[in-house]
């Protein structure tokens, strides 16, 4: 697998993103969860900023995680336990998923960083494209902590190619204004799901402090912030931020510098 993942890195990430890109847009329209409608504008600022972001990370290290792994190949906890590699691989995957979630946490609780992920919950038509929605000052936080992460475990280089594909393909997912029926609950055991990450971005302000976690569903029942169900129900739960009312790529850029309380 570290073979394949490595050699085709660049092909797959693109493969998938793409992909599921296009399968999600159709799922919405085919079976969507919620009636809402999502203009060009719209969708088209989630995907400019979706572009930033990674232009601005490649600029600030061209090889990204990646290179980072590579570095750091065989040091860090990962090393000093000389763990058997499927061991440390699958290791590296589940701490990276726990510290997005931890990240994530943090992200609401301290001001200045819940200044910067506030743009992200402006959104009020979650949609495919909210997945592409983060400020780049939240991205280059966000990147820190993940680099800091990388080194600090020793990664092997494949878990964190293959993390990175299953973050986007996972943010894509949980935005997506699409039903998965029954199958929803049974999936929600293992991973999030639309459903649960849609609790998330309720306009309510303990049901916004509820469900943080990333693609494992198991920390937030873990760690004491799970919601299963939503106050009201899913197709007219208020989403988004009072203080943000237009959902275009200039507010979304402006919204740390105009509110940093909640």
């Amino acid at each position: 697998m570290e073979s394949f993942l490595t050699t085709h890195e660049t092909a797959l990430r693109s493969g998938v993103f793409f992909t599921l890109l296009l399968v999600f847009l159709l799922l919405e329209r085919a079976r969507p969860r919620r009636r809402q409608s999502v203009s060009a504008n719209h969708f088209i600022g989630n995907l400019c900023l979706g572009i930033i972001n990674a232009a601005l990370l490649r600029l600030v290290l061209p090889g990204g995680l990646v290179a980072l792994a590579v570095l750091g190949a065989g040091d860090g906890l990962l090393g000093l336990l000389a763990l058997p590699y499927w061991l440390g691989f699958g290791l590296s995957l589940v701490l990276l998923d726990l510290t997005l979630y931890w990240q994530h946490r943090l992200f609401h609780r301290i001001d200045f960083l819940w200044a910067l992920h506030g743009a992200h919950h402006g959104d009020r038509n979650l949609n495919v494209s909210s997945g592409l929605r983060f400020h780049p000052g939240e991205a280059l936080v966000s990147f820190a902590i993940k680099a800091i992460a990388v080194m600090v475990l020793g990664a092997p280089v494949a878990a964190v190619i293959l993390f990175e594909i299953l973050l986007n393909g996972a943010s894509l997912f949980n935005h997506a204004n699409w039903s998965l029926g029954r199958a929803d609950r049974w999936i929600e055991k293992l991973i999030v799901t639309p459903d649960m990450h849609r609790l998330h971005h309720s306009r309510l302000d303990d049901e916004s402090r509820k469900n943080f976690g990333f693609f494992l569903s198991i920390w937030d029942r873990l760690f004491a912030s799970y919601q299963a169900e939503p106050k009201n129900p899913h197709e007219t739960i208020a989403l988004g931020l009072d203080t943000m009312p237009l959902d275009n790529l200039a507010a979304t850029l402006w919204h740390p510098f105009k509110s940093r309380t909640k």
